[in-house]
């Protein structure tokens, strides 16, 4: 999927999270990140979401503004429960769905998915990432000769060789964490640490 069907659809999750928090007066969404929110199948959506705190004896009422919002724009409501958790469930005419869903003790928590991306052979983000890996992998070893060549102090030392992971475990595990970049940490902590590591072994 081209990066700006990507956009639209990312805009589209968020202005449906958006009308959503606006159905019923105070809502405040307490985001969730995206790797922790459950997708309904398959698994190639967009997700944004989060808590409801505070709601106490007003979630009943989120819960009726949230169907009536959605089944007045045209879309098919489903819900279920209380035994095992309400859950309220809205199918976008345009592929979006939308969850409310609640466990007992809990609150409730607000997920909007969007319509399944299609697959590609060639993923561009986890490409790039697996590039940026070998290349980190190479450099990151190799730079250390450079400093233990006009310091013979150095030589000998393996420590210098391993002064490269403290910045790619931050690039890896920053980008890792957000969700627009997380192919992209994915590729370059597989690459960069295998590669990384067989260099940084030979040298030291």
């Amino acid at each position: 999927m081209s990066q700006s069907s990507r956009a639209e659809l990312t805009r589209g999750v968020e202005q449906r999270l958006e009308a959503t928090l606006h159905a019923f007066p105070g809502l405040r969404l307490d985001p969730i990140p995206a790797a922790l929110l459950k997708s309904p199948p398959p698994a190639t959506r967009i997700l944004r979401g989060g808590r409801l705190p505070g709601l106490g004896e007003h979630t009943p009422e989120v819960y009726e503004s949230t169907r009536d919002l959605w089944q007045q724009s045209g879309c098919r409501v489903d819900e279920s429960g209380p035994a095992d958790g309400r859950v309220l469930i809205v199918h976008d005419p345009a592929g979006y769905v939308l969850t409310l869903t609640q466990h007992p003790g809990d609150d409730p928590v607000l997920t909007v998915a969007s319509p399944p991306q299609q697959a590609r052979l060639v993923d561009p983000p986890l490409l790039a990432g697996l590039l940026s890996g070998l290349a980190l992998g190479c450099a990151g070893p190799c730079a250390a000769v450079g400093p233990m060549t006009l310091f013979p102090s150095m030589a000998g030392l393996a420590a210098p060789f391993w002064a490269w992971v403290p910045l790619y475990l931050l690039i890896g595990v920053g980008s890792v964490w957000r969700p627009e970049t997380r192919r992209f940490g994915a590729g370059l902590l597989v690459s960069g640490g295998l590669v990384g590591v067989v260099v940084a072994w030979i040298f030291s």
